[in-house]
C-alpha cells in the first residue's frame, strides 16, 4: 500500500513538474493579437535619435514578426525621469501609469522596488545570457537584499576630462606643462592656480560633485559605506579622504581656480568661462566646436579628451555609470516581450551601434574588443572629434583603471542627492558671501584664508555626518 501511495505522489509531482515546465516555454506571444511595451528613457538629442532609430528596426522586424509594439518616450533628464517613474509606482494624483521599462540608476530602481516589484533578470535570462554582460556593468544592477540582478545594462558610460586644446596647449608650453599634469587632481589644482592668476578666470569645472566623492574615496582606498545583507549600509566617510577632497574641491572653488556657473560645465567651456572640465563620456557630443566669449567673437576649437584625473598617491578610479532598464511586474506576455526587446537591444550588433554613436560604452564583452568599436569609427558612425577622443580614452581607462559602482540600499537615492548638493551648495553660499564681504571692503585674501581653515573643514565635514546619518538612520 505504502508504496502504491509513493508511486501516486511520484506521478503527481511529475505532472505538476512537466505542467509548470511547459507553462513557463510557452511563448505568450501572439503575432495577431499585437501587445505594446511602453518604455521610458532620458535620453536626447543624438542619443534619442540613436535609441529611436533601433526601436524603429525591432518594430519592423522582431516586432512584428512576433506581435511586439515597443513606445518609447523621453521623460526629460534623469532626474525627471526617476521623479516620474517613482511618482506613477506610488499612483500619485496625476501620474501616468507605470511603464513595462524604464531607464533607472540602481538608487531609484532599489527605492521603485519596494513599492512595485521589479522583474529579477534569472526568470528570463540564462546564465550564459547573463556572463555575455560584462560582470561589472551586470552587477551595478544586483540588489544588496537578495543578490538578484534587476537591472539589464543598456549602455554605460564613465567620466572623461575635456580639455580645450585650442587654447591649453600655448598656455602649457608657455609655464611649462603637459597632458600629464593634467592626470592628477594636485596637477589640475596648481595649473588651474596658475591660470587664474594669469588670467583671473578658473580652469577646471566639474560635473557630477556625487561622483567624485564616491570616486575619490576609492582613489584614497576607502569605500565611501559600509554594506550590510539587510539593505542598510552605515557611512565610511574618513576624515583624512574628507580633507584631501576639501583641499582639491572646496579650497580651488572658493579661490576661483575652478569656476562652475552653467547648468552643465560643457556650457562654461562655451563661454570660455573655464579651458577644461570632468564630464560624462555620453556627453562627448556636447564638447563645444567653437568657444563664444560674446556675440562678436567666436572662435573655433580642438577637443583634447584624457582619462579621469585620480591622486598621485592614490589609485586611478572612475566611476561607471549609466542607467540600464527595469522590467515592472507585470503580466507574462508583457514582461516576455519586454525582456525580448532588451535582450535584442543589448546584443552585440545593435548594443555597439547605439554606443558607439553616443559615446557610451557596449554593454556584452564581445562588443567591448577595442577592435570592433574603432573599426566602427572609422567608418564613420562617431563623427565629432571629441567621441572618437573619448572613446581612445576610455579604452585607456579599461585597461588601466578600476571602474566602481556604490551599491544601491535603503536611502542611496537621498544620500546621492545629498553628496551632489552639500558641498557644492556651501560654496556657491560662501562664494556669494565673500563677494559681498569685499565688495564692501575686505580682504579677499584673508576671508578665503577664513573659510578655507581647519575650523571651517571641521563645521562642514561633521555637519554632513550628521546630515547623512539622518538619511540612513531613517526607519
Amino acid at each position: 500500500m505504502k508504496k502504491i501511495l509513493f508511486v501516486m505522489v511520484l506521478m503527481i509531482l511529475l505532472l505538476v513538474t512537466t505542467a509548470c515546465s511547459a507553462s513557463t516555454s510557452v511563448d505568450p506571444l501572439d503575432p495577431d493579437k499585437p501587445i505594446m511595451v511602453t518604455v521610458w528613457h532620458y535620453y536626447n538629442g543624438i542619443t534619442k535619435e540613436a535609441f529611436d532609430q533601433l526601436v524603429t528596426e525591432f518594430n519592423e522586424t522582431i516586432g512584428l514578426e512576433r506581435g511586439i509594439v515597443v513606445d518609447a518616450k523621453s521623460q526629460g533628464d534623469v532626474n525627471q525621469l526617476a521623479t516620474a517613474v517613482f511618482d506613477a509606482a506610488n499612483g500619485s494624483i496625476g501620474a501616468a501609469p507605470m511603464p513595462e521599462i524604464f531607464a533607472s540608476y540602481a538608487d531609484n530602481a532599489f527605492r521603485v522596488h519596494q513599492i512595485e516589484e521589479l522583474v529579477s533578470l534569472d526568470q528570463y535570462y540564462t546564465d550564459e545570457e547573463l556572463k555575455a554582460y560584462r560582470k561589472e556593468f551586470l552587477e551595478e544592477g544586483q540588489f544588496i537584499t537578495d543578490h538578484k540582478y534587476y537591472i539589464v545594462p543598456i549602455a554605460k558610460s564613465s567620466e572623461n576630462l575635456y580639455v580645450n586644446k585650442s587654447y591649453w596647449e600655448p598656455f602649457a608650453e608657455k609655464h611649462g606643462y603637459s597632458n600629464e599634469d593634467l592626470a592628477t587632481w594636485e596637477g589640475i589644482y596648481e595649473v588651474s592656480k596658475t591660470y587664474y592668476e594669469e588670467t583671473g578666470k578658473g580652469f577646471f569645472g566639474l560635473d557630477a560633485n556625487a561622483n567624485y566623492m564616491l570616486a575619490a574615496n576609492m582613489q584614497l582606498g576607502c569605500e565611501l559605506y559600509s554594506y550590510s545583507e539587510n539593505g542598510t549600509v552605515a557611512l565610511n566617510f574618513k576624515r583624512e579622504n574628507a580633507k584631501m577632497i576639501w583641499k582639491y574641491f572646496y579650497e580651488p572653488y572658493i579661490n576661483g581656480y575652478f569656476l562652475k556657473s552653467g547648468r552643465f560645465s560643457s556650457d562654461d567651456a562655451k563661454t570660455g568661462s573655464v579651458l577644461s572640465y570632468t564630464g560624462s563620456t555620453a556627453g562627448a557630443a556636447y564638447f563645444p566646436a567653437t568657444v563664444n566669449f560674446n556675440e562678436n567673437e567666436i572662435v573655433n576649437i580642438e577637443p583634447l579628451v584624457l582619462p579621469y584625473p585620480y591622486f598621485k598617491n592614490g589609485s586611478a578610479v572612475a566611476i561607471q555609470q549609466g542607467a540600464g532598464m527595469c522590467v515592472t511586474k507585470s503580466d507574462k506576455a508583457h514582461e516576455y516581450a519586454a525582456m525580448l526587446f532588451l535582450k535584442w537591444f543589448t546584443d552585440t550588433k545593435q548594443n555597439l551601434k547605439f554606443a558607439v554613436s553616443t559615446g557610451y560604452f557596449p554593454v556584452e564583452n564581445e562588443a567591448l574588443e577595442e577592435s570592433k568599436m574603432l573599426d566602427l569609427i572609422e567608418k564613420g558612425n562617431a563623427p565629432l572629434k571629441a567621441m572618437v577622443e573619448s572613446i581612445e580614452a576610455s579604452n585607456i581607462m579599461f585597461n588601466d583603471f578600476a571602474l566602481y559602482n556604490s551599491k544601491p540600499f535603503m536611502g542611496s537615492y537621498e544620500m546621492r542627492t545629498l553628496l551632489d548638493t552639500n558641498l557644492i551648495n556651501k560654496i556657491n553660499s560662501d562664494l556669494s558671501i565673500l563677494n559681498e564681504k569685499v565688495s564692501n571692503g575686505g580682504n579677499r585674501e584673508a576671508l578665503i584664508t577664513e573659510l578655507c581653515s581647519n575650523e571651517s573643514f571641521e563645521h562642514w565635514y561633521n555637519n554632513l555626518i550628521d546630515e547623512a546619518n539622518l538619511i540612513l538612520n531613517k526607519k
